[in-house]
């Protein structure tokens, strides 16, 4: 099997949401909302509170020098002035100007999540479509999951910082028993020639489908509707891998960040324009890593599990087909 399941010990803690919703606070119980506005870790108080300190020094500045420094004829210059951009205040609309920043910001941050590709369903497509009992299924089984999680970790290795210092290389890839030493060399390859140059998650993609092409010409599949199925679900993995790099790599419009009065509402900005970095709200990308490997080991396993192994006999077993009757 896979060379990061040689050792139980490393098996990864996925916490339950039960657990997380045990701990959590609830709002429906008395006090418990302002415990929840009193929190610190990854709440609107940790992401704004300097320019709030910024705004409270400037207004506490200009009151310092238009009631001590400032002599009768600078104050009502400073007074004329006040008066001035408080008649013309209705003239820019910052309502609509935040509400139009804060709109696009949200929407790219939900189009993210919703775009991030899974491996899950490819893989366990793949797994049950194989036909049972066949020497060669675990060993194709493994080489397909595996290969799912290459294109998933190259993917994201071009638009999550955390995760390009956790595989710097394809060597440190290597290292984790995640790439043979062949397929380091070909991605290696591919990076290397500059004029032919193919997206390293289109490479393991490739080989994805080439593994199609191969388990359906040696008749492997159970049913042969399944080829075109699962090459079906392949595209749909690479669409979503292609979309993740595409909304990672565009920012946001700058025309949208050009006014002084954003400056609190850009700590949302950042969140949506880098979600996979290191701050605590953006995406957990080394968490998902592990739990997509998780789903990779456990669906492969279903190739050579079946319901009596947790379940001993079934209660539909002891019907045959001899002794259905036909009506």
């Amino acid at each position: 099997m896979m060379h990061y399941e040689r050792s139980k010990s490393q098996v990864f803690q996925v916490p339950s949401a039960l657990a997380v919703a045990q701990t959590a606070p609830d709002a429906n119980r008395f006090g418990e909302c302002i415990c929840i506005l009193m929190r610190w870790k990854g709440s609107i108080y940790k992401l704004v509170w300097r320019n709030l300190l910024l705004y409270y020094a400037l207004y506490y500045m200009l009151t310092i020098l238009h009631k001590f420094i400032l002599d009768e004829d600078g104050q009502k210059t400073f007074m004329a002035l006040a008066k001035y951009c408080s008649r013309n205040e209705n003239s820019f609309n910052f309502m609509i100007m935040l509400g139009f920043f804060t709109s696009t910001a949200m929407q790219r941050l939900f189009s993210m999540q919703t775009m991030m590709p899974g491996t899950a369903k490819v893989i366990g497509c793949f797994t049950l479509a194989i036909k049972p009992n066949m020497p060669e299924g675990p060993f194709i089984v493994e080489q397909f999951a595996r290969w799912t999680v290459i294109a998933w970790i190259l993917t994201f290795r071009l638009v999550s910082k955390p995760l390009r210092d956790m595989y710097p290389d394809m060597f440190s890839l290597q290292t984790a028993g995640i790439l043979r030493d062949k397929e380091r060399l070909i991605l290696e390859r591919v990076e290397a020639d500059a004029e032919n140059s193919t997206p390293r998650p289109l490479v393991a993609i490739d080989w994805m489908l080439l593994l199609l092409k191969e388990t359906s010409t040696h008749n492997r599949f159970a049913e042969k509707s399944s080829h075109l199925k699962l090459v079906e679900a392949v595209l749909a993995f690479k669409k979503s891998c292609g979309n993740t790099i595409k909304f990672g790599t565009h920012n946001i419009p700058h025309a949208l960040i050009q006014f002084f009065i954003f400056l609190a509402w850009l700590k949302f900005g950042r969140a949506a324009v880098n979600p996979f970095g290191t701050d605590e709200t953006d995406i957990d990308i080394k968490h998902l890593l592990k739990t997509h490997i998780q789903d990779s080991l456990r669906l492969t396993r279903l190739y050579t599990q079946n319901l009596e192994d947790f379940f001993g006999t079934m209660p539909h077993h002891q019907y045959n087909e001899t002794d259905v009757v036909h009506l």
